[in-house]
């Protein structure tokens, strides 16, 4: 009998990363191991756990470990400086994205192509869709911006008060069935309300600190471990030196031209969204030639 635990040995030995066939490993994850719900993208992961400063990716046929630096539970802000950089998590998204497409349908069987009808639909209407939105965010980024810090980012604090202050009256009969949901309801609301007489130009000054911070800090971080060797960088020395590069040069640019790094990360997110459209559309396109083959 195998548990996970007998394959992570060589984690401290200088590996970065172990990888375990699912074969081999013949007992459930223990209690220790939590779902994350929130991680960089991967191609190929179907779930991901923690437990402590181990991190596993589950694919289809093995389990890869690493050993973050900083466990996120007890230190997130540590762990999003040094473990998760900006510049790692777009350009993983944008690998993970390009990947999905080549390997998501594959072996997918005829009773499963009819169950994924709905998708289909889904994928032919949402793709175009997210790459018409891409595409106002590549060549309308001022009005993008001013349509996220007055609208979307109000509008979904809103949202969410409304259904926190919902859950806490029951209609039948009227009566308050959480005093904590009410209360945090009408303080989500009154957040939200605030955050819609924010102006743009202090959203931008807003972000631009947070972005520049942690660009600032991970480059600090990881260009001081790339200094003591290829020994201190296990998870990939030259891929940590650009990144702690880059992110330098960007936080740089948030003090001399902070406009201009604020209009690079629209781009950015123009060009995410458009490349998931084009997954999401391809997809729907792959899904659609299963279905009905020529």
């Amino acid at each position: 009998m195998s548990s996970i635990e007998d394959f992570l040995h060589p984690l401290f030995e200088g590996i970065w990363e172990v990888t375990i066939s699912r074969d081999q490993v013949t007992e459930p994850l223990g209690e220790g191991w939590i779902k994350s719900k929130i991680n960089v993208p991967t191609p190929g992961t179907i779930a991901s756990y923690r437990c402590g400063q181990y991190h596993l990716h589950e694919t289809k046929t093995e389990f890869k470990v690493h050993l973050d630096r900083y466990d996120p539970k007890n230190h997130p802000l540590l762990h999003l400086i040094d473990d998760a950089p900006l510049l790692l998590m777009i350009s993983e998204t944008f690998i993970t994205l390009i990947s999905f497409t080549s390997q998501h349908y594959k072996g997918t069987t005829r009773e499963q192509l009819e169950e994924q009808n709905a998708v289909l639909r889904h994928h032919l209407i949402l793709g175009p869709l997210m790459i018409f939105l891409g595409f106002i965010f590549l060549f309308i980024p001022d009005l993008t911006f001013l349509g996220i810090t007055t609208i979307l980012i109000p509008g979904v604090v809103l949202l969410f008060g409304i259904l926190t202050l919902k859950s806490s009256i029951s209609l039948h009969p009227v009566r308050v069935v959480s005093r904590n949901d009410l209360i945090g309801g009408v303080w989500i609301i009154a957040v939200a309300i605030v955050f819609g007489e924010i102006p743009p130009r202090l959203w931008g000054g807003v972000i631009l600190v947070l972005l520049s911070g942690w660009m600032f800090a991970s480059s600090v971080m990881l260009l001081r471990r790339v200094l003591k060797g290829r020994r201190a960088v296990p998870e990939g020395f030259v891929s940590r030196m650009l990144i702690g590069a880059i992110s330098l040069l960007l936080g740089v640019g948030t003090v001399i031209a902070p406009e201009a790094v604020l209009m690079i990360f629209m781009d950015i997110l123009g060009m995410l969204t458009v490349t998931a459209g084009g997954v999401v559309t391809i997809t729907g396109v792959q899904l659609r030639t299963l279905m009905h083959p020529v």
